[in-house]
């Protein structure tokens, strides 16, 4: 999923990165630095390349450079129990055209056609994993467009697995459904309190961390859109969140597996997903594959 979104609610609007061009002048995405971390690839990273753990914070956040672009940014209007769907694409600017933004079947944000087949195709997600959405609330007295991230993130949603009746390779992580796969759409939980906020997604390809095995640390895939919620939700605060990108640091909860887990052939004893509990408006639960997948 190395690349971009857009996000869709009432109306369009784009994240922290600049869809409207792209001019590499003005784009730092491309060809950006980041720390020099050992055992990752190197710090030299373009457009589609993912993100570590241990880069820069901000580009942990809400990915590289962003907020280069948060003041240029829209803010969504939208209210708690709101439908929002999130719509990526994999390849770097120099192939994007207004036709996969805006003119994509089957009712999506986005589609491909970036191999030179005149046919549309659903934009497909690069690498199994879960997918997870956070919310981090503006600080009180602070504008939406200088807000770095730094405060607490809350996970609002994860699609992440389900057990097949595949013998060999049950477990099947329900982004990386190649063609397949379905709008990513969820909702905003309806308690949501009024205020300004970050709404972080993140494709998750977990790392693998095994003796005797080829190591590999997790990608992140991660922006941010700006949100004002404007319902007046129940609930006066979110619940305590976690930050990042201590959260998702290479060995935090769910951010790495057994190769045997990775491979899809059995699910890890207590297996969480990343990122913290979950919330869902009303309970703030650890986040786990359903009860019964480890049969």
């Amino acid at each position: 999923m190395a690349g971009s979104y857009t996000l869709y609610s009432v109306t369009k609007i784009s994240v922290r990165w600049d869809k409207s061009t792209a001019d590499q002048d003005s784009n730092k995405t491309e060809h950006f630095e980041e720390e020099w971390t050992p055992n990752t690839n190197v710090n030299w990273r373009a457009y589609t390349d993912p993100t570590y753990a241990t880069d820069y914070p901000e580009s942990v956040r809400c990915g590289r450079d962003n907020m280069h672009h948060a003041a240029n940014t829209e803010v969504l209007k939208v209210r708690g129990g709101d439908t929002i769907e999130v719509a990526h694409t994999r390849p770097p600017p120099e192939y994007w055209s207004e036709v996969v933004w805006n003119n994509c079947p089957y009712e999506r944000g986005s589609c491909m056609n970036f191999t030179g087949d005149t046919e549309l195709k659903i934009m497909d997600l690069n690498h199994p994993g879960p997918f997870v959405a956070h919310l981090s609330r503006v600080p009180e007295g602070a504008d939406i467009q200088n807000y770095d991230g730094s405060g607490d993130w809350v996970k609002i949603y994860t699609l992440g697995m389900e057990m097949t009746d595949d013998v060999i390779n049950p477990i099947h992580w329900l982004p990386w459904n190649g063609d397949r796969y379905e709008n990513g759409t969820y909702r905003l939980p309806s308690r949501t309190p009024k205020g300004q906020y970050l709404l972080r997604f993140d494709l998750v390809n977990t790392g693998v961390i095994q003796p005797g095995f080829t190591e590999w640390l997790a990608q992140l895939y991660a922006t941010c859109a700006q949100i004002q919620v404007e319902s007046d939700g129940e609930s006066e605060a979110l619940p305590k969140g976690v930050l990042i990108p201590e959260a998702l640091s290479h060995f935090a909860p769910g951010m790495t597996t057994t190769m045997t887990m990775y491979r899809g052939e059995s699910l890890d004893t207590d297996y969480v997903y990343p990122g913290g509990p979950l919330w869902d408006g009303v309970n703030y639960v650890q986040d786990k594959p359903a009860a019964g997948m480890n049969a």
